[in-house]
């Protein structure tokens, strides 16, 4: 049966609009975490049951909608039930409630109305208790019917306290929250009653901007240089997309300047302008989204206008050949993009982590320039990228061959 979400932004804190929902959390806000959750767990649209629309809350709806979710706000509890189709299945999160995806997804498979459930202990004192043994995790699943049902009794009660007491009384089944699937435990949920409440949520989040995957550059010197950008920005509010571009017009400020032959700027703010967009890259995942392919390509641009126009400068006193070793590197790049699916399909494991990208070439000039020079960085480079292309073709053949076995 489909699957669609209610959230509840009904309840105040002291701090801000007053609204639960709106709380900032790594750059955005509690409710587009929980709606997040929802569309996880197979939620087709969320209606978001909230009396005022504030500004915050207005701009994350509309931040969502641009992602392409159906986001809807309902000003009153009948005002949601006529949004639900009769054959929704309805899950409910309650004002600020939190819940590990894991969690939520074991709530949403069940076919009856159901609970997310906490032991009642000290530290779970701000859930609502259901009995003597249990507290409710802010999380329920039911049917349009029973919404139906709540409202027509609901008088000045409290919509989420009304329903889980029907739902208790109608012996929902019970989901504990803290280890949904029988066999290993999860983050406990929270509730956002405040900034403080939900700042290990924060925490968790933004350790998704660092995934420890990629080569050497992105695992080693990108966790050095760009790390430290993702937190500042996101307190910011700084539109990853922003950050990607300020990388592409950094590289291209260092194509001007090569152009006037002067390679000793290019070389250095080539590497920052990567480290710039590996930290929009990493920023985009904290909130699931992806970072700009077009901002790459324009970046990776510019890097080949440098490079071309050290090549010429080379082949100007040092011959034609020169033109033929600035070729090699850029070749090489476009050869390992190419191998790459086809060496996955064969043999899905990570590739080695020194082989060769355009950021790991763009971060190893400016070294080797000092070291041996401009013609022999460009020839080390050349050799770096042709060596990693062979590698990976060797990975190939070596994988056909196995599989014609």
């Amino acid at each position: 049966m489909p699957l669609a979400a209610l959230i509840a932004a009904q309840d105040q804190t002291d701090t801000g609009d007053g609204l639960r929902a709106t709380l900032p959390l790594a750059g955005r806000t509690l409710v587009e975490y929980q709606v997040r959750l929802a569309i996880e767990a197979g939620a087709g649209h969320a209606i978001i049951l909230v009396e005022r629309v504030p500004a915050p809350l207005a701009q994350a709806v509309e931040r969502l909608r641009q992602q392409g979710f159906r986001i809807e706000f309902a000003r009153s509890v009948a005002d949601a039930t006529d949004r639900f189709h009769p054959d929704e299945r309805i899950l409910l999160i309650d004002d600020g409630a939190i819940a590990a995806q894991s969690a939520v997804n074991a709530l949403a498979v069940q076919h009856g109305d159901a609970l997310l459930v906490l032991p009642d202990m000290q530290e779970h004192a701000v859930f609502e208790r259901i009995d003597a043994a249990q507290r409710w995790a802010g999380f329920a699943l039911f049917g349009k019917s029973v919404l139906e049902a709540t409202v027509q009794m609901l008088g000045d009660w409290d919509l989420s306290s009304t329903l889980l007491r029907r739902l208790v009384q109608s012996h929902a089944t019970r989901i504990d929250a803290l280890n949904p699937d029988g066999d290993r435990l999860v983050p406990p949920p929270l509730l956002g009653i405040g900034p403080a409440a939900i700042g290990a949520l924060e925490a968790g989040l933004l350790r998704r901007s660092d995934t420890g995957d990629g080569n050497w550059v992105e695992l080693y010197l990108h966790r050095l240089t760009a790390n430290p950008l993702v937190a500042p920005l996101i307190a910011r509010n700084v539109d990853q997309r922003h950050v990607a571009w300020a990388g592409v017009v950094i590289a291209w400020a260092a194509t001007l300047i090569a152009a006037f032959n002067l390679f000793w700027v290019p070389v250095l703010l080539l590497p920052v302008a990567t480290a710039v967009a590996s930290a929009a890259r990493r920023m985009a995942r904290i909130w699931g989204g992806e970072s700009s392919a077009l901002a790459d390509m324009a970046r990776y641009g510019a890097a080949l206008a440098v490079l071309i126009l050290l090549g010429r400068q080379l082949a100007i006193s040092g011959g034609w050949g020169w033109w033929l070793v600035t070729a090699i590197a850029p070749a090489a790049l476009v050869g390992l993009a190419g191998l790459g699916p086809i060496v996955n399909a064969i043999m899905p494991l990570a590739p080695p982590r020194w082989i060769a990208s355009a950021d790991a070439l763009i971060w190893s000039a400016p070294p080797l320039a000092v070291v041996v020079g401009w013609p022999w960085m460009l020839a080390a480079l050349a050799a770096y990228a042709a060596l990693s292309f062979l590698e990976r073709f060797r990975a190939a053949w070596k994988g056909a061959r196995n599989c014609d076995k």
